[in-house]
C-alpha cells in the first residue's frame, strides 16, 4: 500500500470515528444502522434551452468497512438521519454515488430530502 492509500484509509477511519453521526440506510426494505459523515455536491447542467440549473445534493461520506451490504448504494435506496428521510438519488448526468478519495476507502451517496 503507498502512502496515498494509507493516507485515505486513515482519513475514512477517521471521519467515521471523529465526525460521523448515526443514520439508517435502507436498501429493498432491509435497514442497518451505520455511521456516515455529512456533506454536499453542488451541481449544475444545462437543460435543452441551454438553462443552466443549479442544485446541491446532501453527500453521506460512508467508509467502505463500515458498509454492510453486498451491493454498491442504489437509485431509490434512503437513507434515515435522525427525523428527516433522505433518497438516494442522482443529478442528471451523475451516478448516485462515487468513491470520495483515490484509494477508494469512502463512498460518496448522493440524496434529496423525501
Amino acid at each position: 500500500m503507498g502512502m496515498l492509500e494509507t493516507g485515505t484509509a486513515h482519513l475514512a477511519a477517521s471521519l467515521a470515528q471523529h465526525a460521523s453521526v448515526d443514520i439508517t440506510y435502507t436498501k429493498r426494505k432491509v435497514s442497518k444502522p451505520i455511521k456516515a459523515t455529512r456533506g454536499s455536491t453542488p451541481f449544475e447542467a444545462s437543460d435543452a434551452e441551454g438553462i443552466i440549473h443549479r442544485t446541491t445534493t446532501r453527500d453521506y461520506l460512508i467508509a467502505k468497512t463500515q458498509w454492510p451490504f453486498s451491493e454498491d448504494p442504489e437509485d431509490g435506496d434512503r437513507i434515515t438521519d435522525g427525523n428527516d428521510t433522505f433518497v438516494v438519488r442522482s443529478v442528471p448526468g451523475q451516478p448516485v454515488w462515487r468513491f470520495a478519495d483515490p484509494g477508494n476507502h469512502l463512498y460518496r451517496v448522493h440524496t434529496k430530502q423525501q
